[in-house]
């Protein structure tokens, strides 16, 4: 049970996730299956086998406290990928983002571009994934995550910006995606945006320079470098 005023817990939210099983076909609740693998996730396992296998080792400590009774044995692996196979993962994702935002904590958010890891696995027909992530700067957590494609990385960016509840919040972005439309789409969501200027965007950071120095030290009579002496 929570309180009025605290947050619920990423339990309840979970529970909110639609079950793409029919009533007939659900001996754990995909809120179970989704928290334990979530557990061993967090324990360093990074595939959906690892996951289960870590489940499965701590079971007897796991389906009583997840209140899962009448469950004394894991589920077999087929159970468990049946059920991701068919999960409307954009909803999970969703959920899980309401969730974090749903924290007071979540001050400013950075977007940025990256390639994920491994996501290639060595062939070179197969090119490695490409995503936006926002993420939040302050719990240091990943609010929302989308895959780039055909329209490019700030096509991307905006879409994930748009889904995003960003009142009261500053976002930052670098310069390669600091673009008349993230900003719209920043403004839109009720928030505030920084640009960040790096040396991997040096024509931009040139542009900039040159245009702020004579704002800074304005050239003088008597100056060298263009620089006013201090009085």
């Amino acid at each position: 049970m929570e309180s009025g005023s605290s947050p619920k817990s990423l339990l309840d939210w979970l529970k909110t996730v639609p079950d793409p099983r029919s009533r007939q076909g659900r001996g754990y609740p995909l809120w179970g299956l989704l928290v334990m693998l979530m557990l061993g996730a967090l324990h360093g396992e990074g595939s959906l086998r690892g996951m289960w296998m870590w489940a499965v080792k701590h079971w007897p400590e796991l389906y009583e406290r997840l209140g899962l009774l009448g469950n004394p044995h894991a589920p077999v692996y087929s159970t468990v990928w049946e059920v991701l196979s068919r999960l409307d993962a954009s909803r999970l994702e969703e959920v899980v983002t309401d969730w974090v935002n749903s924290w007071a904590a979540v001050g400013s958010v950075s977007i940025d571009g990256k390639m994920l890891r491994g996501s290639a696995r060595g062939s070179e027909e197969c090119a490695a994934l490409e995503v936006v992530t926002a993420a939040g700067q302050d719990l240091r957590v990943v609010l929302g995550q989308g895959a780039v494609g055909a329209e490019g990385e700030l096509h991307a960016a905006v879409q994930l910006v748009k889904g995003l509840p960003l009142q009261g919040k500053v976002v930052t972005a670098d310069a390669g995606l600091l673009h008349r439309e993230l900003v719209n789409a920043v403004l839109e969501q009720g928030g505030d945006y920084v640009g960040l200027i790096k040396g991997n965007e040096a024509d931009v950071k040139q542009l900039v320079d040159d245009w702020i120095d004579p704002q800074i030290s304005p050239p003088g009579v008597g100056t060298a470098c263009g620089s006013c002496p201090l009085e």
